[in-house]
């Protein structure tokens, strides 16, 4: 039996939330947030560390679509951030609805931490497991 590893992704335009499970466990772990670079663009320098450091059979990318399913500005940028992992890295991308998932993570993170507000970074690394999860759940 080969257990595989998959990396989850939550995309936004100043910071990218990472998680990491395998096929024996089925259960998703947030591992780091990616802070991009000032003028706006992806911090390749950093998501390639996680990568060399977990490598990955394969990647979830969270695809936000609004409460209807339909796409968004943001559905774009997350799609266009799986095209480029899938040709830098030549590995599967797979795209997961992630409706609500960041909205999930303050909630949990809320309740975890006992505090009003939690961090960003800890919400974006909670919606990549959020997505991860769900798409380990529906696989």
């Amino acid at each position: 039996m080969t257990i595989q590893t998959y990396l989850g992704f939550d995309v936004g335009t100043k910071r990218t939330g990472v998680a990491i499970a395998n096929s024996l466990t089925t259960q998703a772990s947030g591992i780091d947030t990616v802070r991009h670079n000032n003028d706006g663009s992806t911090n390749w320098a950093a998501i390639e560390d996680i990568i060399t450091k977990h490598p990955a059979d394969l990647f979830i990318i969270g695809l936000p679509l609004d409460k209807e399913g339909r796409e968004q500005e943001m559905t774009f940028i997350a799609r266009s951030f799986g095209n480029k992992m899938a040709a830098r890295f030549d590995t599967e991308v797979v795209f997961v609805d992630e409706y609500l998932s960041s909205s999930e993570a303050k909630n949990q993170l809320k309740w975890h931490y006992a505090h009003s507000s939690a961090e960003r970074g800890d919400v974006d690394m909670r919606s990549a497991q959020l997505i991860l999860q769900t798409w380990l759940n529906e696989s």
